[in-house]
């Protein structure tokens, strides 16, 4: 069994609105709908604040904001996309200071008979807020009445404008006048631009034209492409206060209207007059009269006349050039309209702004941004941009140019006449007469005016990592941390980049001090017990102990070991601030407490010394004699020496040579005394006594290790009478070099829920071990590793929260989280320790040391997820590849230069060669002319010299193919010139087709799909005296596909994915010369990628269903058997074998990693392998959960997981051979958990305990 979780959610922007979702009229919100979740922040004076996320079953194709009844706020109305289509209202709420957003009623949109919608799948809510229409299928709309906020009634009604482009609410006078506006392609393939009227109370349109937009054809010129669909803005009435004005047609006044976007020009077409309005009514009725006739001649005259009027071209009001691609996202600054910002395809923002003295559009450039999906006007000249490839962003936008005042704000083409800013300042004269002719402009009003503005007005506030879409990626641990990075191909048209992805604790360094050798461990030191700044640092080497003192705000200075006051010329073990404790007696009992002292305890080879520091003076001395094992009265002690030593506030635990353990306390007269002590058989190696109560002095256990036996003890100080006492043990594999007892969670007793006590042991050969510590024993062993160099372990404070520092080779920050242990990589290597520092030069910080250096610094982000962008800009990367020898990355990549609506794109090719470590680039090869990248190997071998490190695929683009019929493949290696790497072409070899997937079989052999077939290639040395060193030499082909896009090598078979039918599996034989069909799926799968598991193939479709075969053999055949199908609703682009983490591992593992997707999303998920034992319960606790817990609009967990087709989901077939692991890991934090193991009936009740259902829960978590 399989599980699906996600290891990154989807990113892609597709809606944003600003509205007010509670009643207080300060606060407003932003709602930003990514692919399948909903995201409120509220707007703060010092940006966005997140409020509250809720996710929605479903892709999110359309948000509007609607009034919540009577009460003067709003709430949602959001619409999910296909195979279940639903409006779901959504209302926010805030219960005990936590916001929430909670679904209310819906209304299904699913029609299995009808044709899903092919250019606009979206929804419209009419300006007065009372109905709803909704498209989604061809020739039908669904309406919903909307009364007092919630959803009423619904219907559908039936569309005679079958292939619908854009629609929308048009501003009526009457209230109760409902006017759709139409944009659709004819019978004839013509744009037409018409309105219908939403009878409610007949519950159809009209089945005339709406008389109050003018039905007109729009040119193709002006609108040469429907990809993206153009889009239709309403505009309202604009008055000037004046009648006179307002009846002026050369005035500013107009009736309202629409906005035609998405074409050469900005299209606005005006509301029809009364009297025009009369007039085509009565027309109509003749016209209907007419059709109505019995005299066919009049009928056929009235067709004609009426066909003349459907393709009649009515001229807009005003219009302006657009210069740029096509429109994909605008919004209105202001309610009345006036000014709208327009975002095209490659980030171009512009201003649309009516004239305030004529009917006419001005288009002011702005700047460049993302690519916009959705654009929100906040406040005080602030924007939000929703995008799908790139970053989402927070922009201001100002009056002026802020930057790049020199160069034009955005390239406008030739053929487009553009004015100066200054143009804009010109005023005509308005009155009864003509305008004065010397105050226009001259381009005349219907045609608009274009600035030619010079600088940037865009400021950039904030950007929203967006990893959307992936196209491709590589899962590697670059630098050998042991934490796998994820490099992935996002982004598009002019946000191409690479990202850097890896769930790693960022250290922002702010002081280094060098030279030092041997560095074992360090303590900060403050100058009383209660105090909380830290005025020297103390370091222990190999051979002796340094003092440092923060003396000044920028200085460390090195204390004289004269005037330290501590014993400094032989390493130290143990050191800390301690309280002095004091007795009294009440009663005939002795009371002891704690007050604050300036009192330090060090522990070093020769016992334990205690020293005292002067405020005054700003030094510390020895007080008292200390305690010397060698000088002590105690029988055994004799020369004895410490060897090991750990503390508390009031205790002192020290291991002395011959396996002695003594317990030491402060005594009257500050004397330090013995009390107790023990024997072991083993030398003791190191010690914890770290309080598991932070808010108390003393430790009640503490954990040794031991040489030779690499035994821990867990020994009780709970009471004199079982001091040092055994409680537990456990036997290690390698020597315990460092141990831990701590409490992860801030209970103070086990009874508490959130008190989680775990040893931890670093080990020798540099393993983590972990354990609980529970009941007196020691359960749920993990182990990670960390390297090589013998691992340590401390504890420290990061942004306010108690972690546990583990370090070897790399290191590692511990937190709880999840219920779990779970493990952050930080960027320092070979760290000794880490510890919490705060002085006044370093408030807050972390004092690190390494073996030869001390750093300074913060860790930031232990529970985020890294990411780091590699901008390309319009060079887009489509494949990659990772060279392991040459530490190098191969990016394929294709540019396409922004050009204007309906102009031939100019699309190149290019394969880059990036530095794995800087990603800086070191080399590109550029394609021929019309030529395309479409695939990248990265080959085995050193890659240089006549080694291949890349072959590349490639296809020549013609548009008059229907099947492409050119391509080659390219063999690079990597030279050095003058210390830079180049690539060198090793060998081309010219294709009949395109290289759609390129697979590594064996040595010297490349298995290569293209266009419907499978063909094996051999590399050979050429002849000396030829262009190029290696040449490829077809051995074999397999034609027996439709579109073989998909190839991959599992180290037997070659696996085939065919995008038109399913996935077919082939072996390579008679020395490559040669390829046979072992087994073959025929069902209609529609492949869009795949991977191999080891016995079989796991994939995904077009219709957003991941799959698996397992290969059978048989004793005459192999055969691939289906053995699971699971709908993800996103498209995966790729699927990777491996993990994405270095989790821990338990040698009782339930679950382990398996296979790692990208979708064009953004989304990274992680596909797990669960033990069949385990699968059985989850199975069940599934199907438990599904009857309990359901999504926004009443979504059943079971029914959106089966898989999907064309029209929907199937009822003949649920989901199987997968598990839903973000749902199942929802159990965790479900309140009545008990209820979910139980199940509505005994059959469905799980016999395994609720604990060990959490364990495998929490295991799958680690994972993902």
């Amino acid at each position: 069994m399989r599980v699906v979780g996600t290891f990154h959610p989807s990113s892609s922007v597709s809606r944003s609105l600003k509205c007010r979702l509670t009643p207080d009229p300060a606060l407003e919100h932003l709602v930003v709908a990514k692919t399948d979740r909903l995201e409120v922040y509220s707007l703060q004076q010092n940006g966005l604040k997140l409020e509250c996320t809720a996710d929605m079953w479903g892709r999110v194709v359309g948000l509007q904001a609607i009034s919540a009844g009577a009460r003067d706020h709003s709430n949602l109305l959001v619409m999910t996309d296909h195979p279940d289509a639903k409006i779901v209202l959504m209302s926010y709420a805030v219960d005990d200071g936590i916001a929430t957003l909670k679904p209310g009623g819906s209304h299904s949109l699913v029609d299995r008979a009808a044709r899903q919608a092919e250019f606009v799948t979206d929804f419209q809510v009419d300006p007065t807020g009372q109905v709803v229409v909704a498209s989604c299928y061809a020739g039908k709309l669904k309406v919903i009445k909307l009364e007092n906020g919630e959803l009423g009634q619904a219907f559908d009604v039936s569309l005679p404008e079958i292939n619908l482009l854009a629609f929308s609410f048009l501003y009526t006078a009457e209230e109760d006048h409902f006017a759709l506006a139409l944009l659709h392609l004819n019978h004839r393939r013509q744009m037409q631009l018409l309105c219908r009227d939403v009878l409610l109370q007949d519950l159809e349109l009209s089945a005339a034209h709406s008389n109050l937009l003018i039905t007109t054809v729009l040119s193709e010129r002006t609108f040469p492409s429907l990809d993206p669909p153009p889009l239709l803005v309403p505009v309202p009435p604009h008055s000037t206060g004046s009648e006179e004005d307002d009846e002026d047609e050369t005035g500013p006044a107009h009736r309202g209207g629409v906005l035609v976007l998405g074409g050469r020009k900005v299209m606005f077409y005006e509301h029809a007059t009364q009297y025009q309005q009369d007039t085509r009514k009565e027309k109509q009725r003749r016209l209907s009269k007419r059709l109505s006739s019995s005299v066919q001649s009049e009928v056929a005259k009235a067709k004609e006349k009426e066909k003349e009027r459907e393709s009649r071209k009515i001229k807009a009001r005003a219009t302006v050039k657009w210069p740029w691609n096509a429109v994909t996202a605008w919004c209105a600054v202001d309610e009345h309209c006036r000014r709208i910002l327009l975002g095209d395809a490659y980030g171009r923002l512009a201003m649309l702004a009516f004239d305030d003295d004529k009917v006419a559009l001005t288009l002011v450039p702005l700047g460049e941004t993302s690519s916009a999906t959705s654009l929100t006007y906040l406040s005080s000249q602030v924007l939000y941009v929703g995008s799908h490839s790139g970053d989402s962003q927070l922009l201001r936008i100002h009056p002026a140019p802020i930057a790049n005042a020199g160069s034009d704000t955005l390239p406008i083409p030739k053929g487009v006449s553009t004015v100066s800013p200054s143009a804009l300042t010109s005023v005509s004269s308005k009155g009864k007469g003509r305008a004065d002719e010397s105050n226009l402009s001259d381009v005349s009003a219907r045609d608009g005016r274009v600035v030619s503005t010079k600088g940037t007005f865009i400021e950039v506030l904030q950007n929203h990592d967006n990893i959307a879409p992936i196209m491709d990626a590589v899962v590697t641990d670059i630098d050998g941390s042991g934490q796998p990075q994820v490099i992935t191909c996002s982004g598009a048209r002019n946000t191409g980049s690479l990202r850097i992805i890896r769930t790693e604790a960022d250290f922002q360094e702010q002081a280094r001090l060098e030279g030092f050798s041997g560095i074992t461990d360090i303590w900060p030191v403050r100058p009383r017990f209660e105090d909380t700044a830290h005025t020297h640092l103390v370091l222990s080497t190999l051979h002796e102990t340094l003092v440092f003192s923060f003396a000044g705000k920028d200085t460390i200075t090195n204390v004289d070991p004269s005037a330290a006051g501590f014993v400094t010329r032989v390493p130290t073990y143990a050191l800390g601030n301690i309280p002095r404790r004091q007795t009294m007696t009440s009663g005939g009992r002795t009371i002891s407490s704690y007050v604050d002292s300036s009192l330090v305890v060090q522990s070093t080879p020769e016992g334990v010394h205690l020293v005292e520091y002067d405020a005054a003076l700003h030094t510390f001395s020895a007080v008292g004699q200390g305690w010397d094992p060698k000088k002590s009265s105690e029988t055994g002690l004799v020369g004895k020496e410490v060897v090991a030593a750990a503390m508390s506030p009031s205790q002192f635990v020290v291991g002395l040579s011959g396996g002695r353990l003594a317990l030491l306390n402060l005594g009257a007269n500050d004397a330090l005394q013995l009390v107790k002590s023990r024997d072991f058989t083993d030398e003791i190696c190191a010690i914890s006594c770290t309080p598991l109560d932070s808010s108390k002095n003393y430790a009640t256990s503490i954990a040794v290790s031991f040489w030779g036996s690499n035994k821990v003890y867990i020994l009780s100080l709970d009471s004199p009478e079982s001091y040092l006492s055994p409680v537990c043990e456990v036997t290690l594999p390698t020597l315990p070099r460092a141990v831990l007892l701590h409490n992860f969670g801030t209970g103070v007793r086990p009874k508490d829920v959130d008190f989680h006590p775990h040893l931890l042991v670093g080990l020798a050969d540099g393993n983590v071990v972990t354990y609980a510590f529970r009941d007196g024993e020691l359960q749920d062993r993990k182990a990670s590793s960390l390297g090589n160099a013998p691992a340590s372990l401390s504890v420290c404070s990061i942004d306010g929260r108690t972690v546990v520092f583990a370090s070897g080779a790399r290191a590692s920050v511990l937190y709880w989280d999840r219920q779990r242990v779970r493990p952050s990589p930080v960027g320092v290597k070979y760290m000794i320790k880490g510890v919490t520092l705060n002085s006044a030069a370093f408030p807050s910080c972390l004092a690190i040391a390494t073996s030869s250096a001390l750093l300074i610094g913060n860790v930031r982000g232990v529970d985020k997820m890294q990411i780091r962008a590699i901008p390309l800009g319009v060079d887009n990367p489509r494949k990659m590849a990772y060279h392991v020898a040459q530490q190098v990355f191969g990016i394929a990549c294709t540019r396409t230069l922004p050009g204007r609506v309906g102009d031939d794109e100019d699309i190149t090719g290019s394969f880059k060669l990036l530095d794995a470590h800087s990603f800086s680039q070191l080399h590109h090869f550029q394609c021929n002319p019309d030529e395309e990248p479409s695939s990248v190997l990265a080959l085995p071998g050193d890659g240089s010299g006549s080694s291949p490190a890349f072959c590349l695929g490639t296809v020549v683009i013609r548009p008059e193919e229907r099947e492409p019929s050119r391509g080659r493949l390219v063999l690079f290696s990597l030279s050095s010139v003058d210390g830079s790497r180049l690539l060198s072409v090793l060998a081309s070899h010219d294709i009949k087709g395109c290289v759609y997937a390129l697979a590594h079989v064996s040595h010297g052999v490349i298995a290569a799909a293209v266009n419907t077939s499978v063909m094996l290639f051999k590399i050979r040395e050429t002849v000396p005296g030829e262009a190029l060193p290696l040449a490829l030499d077809k051995a074999a082909e397999w034609n027996h596909n439709h579109f073989v896009t998909n190839l991959i090598w599992d180290g037997q078979f070659l696996l085939v994915g065919d995008a038109i039918s399913s996935v077919s599996v082939l072996r390579v034989v008679d020395d490559a010369t040669r390829i046979e069909s072992i087994a073959r799926d025929y069902g209609p799968l529609w492949p869009v990628a795949i991977e191999s598991t080891g016995n079989g193939i796991i994939g995904a479709n077009s219709d957003c269903n991941l799959f698996s075969f397992t290969l059978q053999s048989g004793p005459q055949r192999c055969v691939l058997e289906k053995d699971g199908v699971y709908h993800i609703d996103d498209v995966v682009n790729k699927f990777i074998r491996g993990a994405l983490s270095s989790a821990d591992v338990a040698d009782d593992q339930a679950v382990k990693a398996s296979h790692v997707f990208f979708t064009s999303t953004g989304r990274i998920g992680a596909i797990l392998e669960m033990n069949d034992a385990m699968a059985l319960h989850m199975t069940a606790l599934q199907r438990n959960m599904a009857k309990y817990l359901t999504g926004p609009g009443g979504v059943n967990h079971t029914k959106r997981r089966a898989p999907a087709a064309p029209r929907g989901h199937t009822d003949a077939e649920a989901s199987y051979g997968f598990l839903d692991g973000d749902f199942l890991e929802s159990c965790l934090t479900h309140p009545h958990p008990d209820q979910l193991m139980e199940g509505e009936i005994e059959a469905e009740r799980i016999t395994i305990p609720l604990a060990t259902v959490k364990d495998a829960l929490v295991q799958m978590q680690s994972l993902h």
